[in-house]
């Protein structure tokens, strides 16, 4: 047994159940890199990863591999990956598990033993995850208007609706739009959106349109309380969630239905933005390649307003940077963008002045 089990393990005999679940006592609670404590969320996910792993792989109708969880080698990881491609399960999902299982690994004293997702199959691309999108996400993109579809939502669910503003209008994600405090998320004349967040990281937002103005009151309205947030008073943030996700169903907002989810109001936020940012449409859209300072310029801003620092990301949303042939007509010049966005600047200045 490892030395990192021995004050952790009550006997080496344990049912491998009972091993696993001592094992999770003294280390789900830890983050796998920072030295910091994980979220309720990311425990309970690990924990119902670990346990239906090692029941399939000591279970299954294939090889059953009685296995104890201190003991968990990379034959057994490979075995499993092989099982998971077959399953059709994609690649963002087979990297998840292998990161839990990364993280498990560290646990147990055998640090560096999982390997890369492409070291597990024949097939690099079954594992590989794709950043950039090949198609555009946005609902106006799949024909359904965002503004008609928001208010049919409202006239069932005020407040649903309102979430779904609020995320249209502010790229906020769900969790963010149900726990935002409106009346105190404001800030000289931008959104500070922090609850709720990934990582609980901070960003802004300029309220820098009547579009965005006119949101921003109505769930001040909505809410009525300062101190009060746009989940629906009374209820859980979980039953908040599972409302939002019953008032999607009911409406077609589904990729079964209509072919769009909540999450497509970000993708419609990000291209939007982006088009404004410089001044042509972004790649997933159709626009053409521009000068690569004007959309490297373009994508920062972006990625900040979306909750990210790294230019890439972006790449989900717009597509990947289009690279400009040598005979191309003129691109539209560094510096006019520069100065419609001096011009987009002054009028967040001005709305920001505004009752």
């Amino acid at each position: 047994m490892h030395k990192n089990l021995r004050q952790v393990l009550t006997s080496e005999k344990l049912p491998w159940r009972d091993e696993l679940a001592q094992i999770l006592a003294h280390f789900n609670r830890k983050h796998a890199i920072k030295d910091k404590d994980v979220s309720h969320k990311t425990r309970e996910d690990r924990e119902d990863f670990y346990f239906a792993f090692f029941r399939e792989l000591r279970g299954n109708d294939d090889v059953r591999m009685k296995v104890r969880p201190r003991n968990l080698a990379n034959r057994h990881i490979e075995f499993m990956a092989g099982r998971w491609v077959a399953r059709g399960l994609v690649p963002g999902t087979i990297q998840l598990y292998l990161s839990y299982l990364r993280t498990f690994a560290e646990w147990i004293g055998h640090q560096g033993m999982v390997l890369s997702p492409a070291k597990y199959v024949d097939d690099p691309a079954l594992v590989e995850r794709s950043y950039a999108a090949v198609n555009d996400k946005s609902w106006s993109a799949h024909e359904v208007n965002p503004d008609t579809k928001i208010a049919e939502v409202s006239t069932f669910d005020s407040y649903v609706g309102c979430q779904l503003l609020m995320a249209l209008r502010y790229n906020m994600r769900i969790k963010e739009a149900i726990m935002c405090v409106p009346h105190a998320a404001e800030i000289d004349g931008q959104l500070e959106i922090k609850r709720g967040t990934k990582g609980g990281r901070q960003r802004f937002v300029p309220i820098d349109t009547l579009e965005k103005r006119a949101a921003l009151e109505a769930a001040k309205v909505l809410v009525g309380s300062k101190s009060a947030h746009l989940g629906r008073p009374g209820k859980s943030l979980k039953q908040n969630i599972q409302r939002f996700r019953y008032v999607m169903r009911k409406f077609g907002i589904t990729k079964a239905d209509l072919g769009v989810t909540a999450h497509g109001l970000r993708h419609e936020y990000a291209n939007d933005r982006y088009q404004q940012f410089a001044g042509v449409a972004s790649p997933v859209r159709g626009g053409p390649p521009i000068e690569r300072e004007v959309d490297r310029t373009a994508r920062l801003r972006l990625a900040e307003e979306l909750g990210h620092s790294r230019e890439n990301i972006t790449n989900a949303y717009l597509a990947g940077i289009l690279k400009q042939p040598s005979d191309l007509a003129t691109p539209r010049p560094a510096a006019e963008v520069k100065r419609d966005a001096a011009n987009a600047d002054a009028h967040s200045a001005i709305m920001r002045d505004e009752p």
